[in-house]
């Protein structure tokens, strides 16, 4: 943490349809930023301090882009993990590539 106490982020400019909860961790950035997955999709972004605005924040990619709109699907998997939608079994949706893991998410998973 840094040696100045920054206020808790408390509005953020959009969250894009993601419902995010946070982890326990923030980097070692000295503007205290945390990483931020999503309850429905899974995708995980940065939660960033805004620089005009210490108790503002905006959600970004690696890339520093605004997320994509959350699809609302639960079974999406990100990153390079395998997909496992079908209740911890590999998918068997006979499409390839599997629709679980080809959507286009921009999230830190995903192209992090």
């Amino acid at each position: 943490m840094s040696s100045v106490e920054l206020p808790a982020i408390t509005h953020v400019w959009s969250s894009f349809g993601h419902r995010f909860y946070s982890g326990d961790g923030w980097s070692d950035h000295p503007d205290e930023t945390s990483y931020e997955r999503c309850m429905t999709c899974g995708a995980e972004y940065e939660l960033r301090r805004r620089p005009d605005d210490p108790t503002g924040g905006d959600y970004t990619a690696a890339n520093g882009d605004d997320p994509v709109e959350c699809t609302g699907d639960t079974l999406m998997c990100h990153g390079e993990q395998p997909c496992q939608a079908d209740n911890g079994r590999p998918c068997n949706s006979g499409v390839e590539p599997c629709p679980h893991e080809a959507h286009g998410c921009n999230c830190l998973l995903c192209t992090g």
